[in-house]
């Protein structure tokens, strides 16, 4: 896994009041998942059946 990647991702899905252990499980799984490819929309859908906040709704929409 790149580190830097991970630290990104880690960072962003923090910003949404989420804790870093929490975030830091969806984010490897996210990647380990889609194997470094779309990730965003795997952290998404993630944060959608745990928080239920609907950001993969919206990234449908755009």
């Amino acid at each position: 896994m790149n580190e830097i990647l991970v630290r990104k991702h880690l960072k962003e899905v923090m910003s949404y009041g989420i804790p870093k252990l929490m975030a830091k499980e969806i984010v490897e799984t996210a990647i380990e998942t889609g194997k470094g490819k779309n990730v965003e929309m795997f952290i998404n859908y993630a944060i959608d059946l745990i928080y239920g906040m609907g950001f993969s709704q919206k990234k449908k929409a755009k």
